[in-house]
């Protein structure tokens, strides 16, 4: 065997061990295998994302905490800046109902096709994606309040449930 051979065997059964694990992911918030995670399903598994997101590990998310681990997730390069497509594929996830309306444009305040963390701040000032979160505006969001948003976000299609493709769609965005 030759060392190309090696390596596209090695390749494909990363390939085949990570879809594995990643399946795994949402068969163990389905929990009553019916091929759907419902709102108590979801709660009961989701505090693991809810402590990636706290990170003073005090028990709740402020915005500065909530808009730091969002800028990482929307960093899909890792390079410190969001570009447009890095923009375009996160809100293609169930978190670009968070955006509404918000152009690329109006958070890259400098037009160089580059967010940094000042630009991202600013706008997520003027973005209501926190407050959603915080529903009992104590300016602080509690994992009860984190799964109910989370959830919401995560069934994109509003019925009530997290099908294999949202849930997919949006832990990706959530594991960054």
């Amino acid at each position: 065997m030759n060392m190309k051979t090696i390596k596209g065997i090695f390749l494909a059964m990363c390939t085949i061990f990570a879809t594995a694990v990643y399946a795994q992911d949402f068969s163990s918030f389905d929990a009553d295998h019916d091929g759907r995670i419902n709102q108590t399903e979801f709660t009961e598994r989701n505090s693991d994302t809810y402590i990636d997101w706290d990170a003073n590990m005090d028990g709740s998310i402020d915005d500065t905490e909530f808009s730091e681990r969002a800028y990482q997730s929307f960093d899909l390069n890792s390079d410190d800046f969001i570009d447009e497509n890095e923009w375009n594929k996160n809100l293609s996830t169930g978190i670009g109902a968070s955006f509404g309306e918000d152009d690329y444009e109006i958070f890259d305040k400098n037009r160089d096709g580059m967010l940094d963390t000042d630009e991202w701040d600013e706008g997520m000032n003027n973005n209501t994606w926190f407050e959603n979160y915080d529903t009992n505006k104590d300016e602080l969001i509690d994992n009860d309040e984190w799964n109910i948003s989370s959830f919401d976000d995560w069934d994109v299609n509003d019925d009530g449930f997290v099908d294999e493709t949202e849930f997919n769609d949006y832990d990706a965005f959530n594991r960054r």
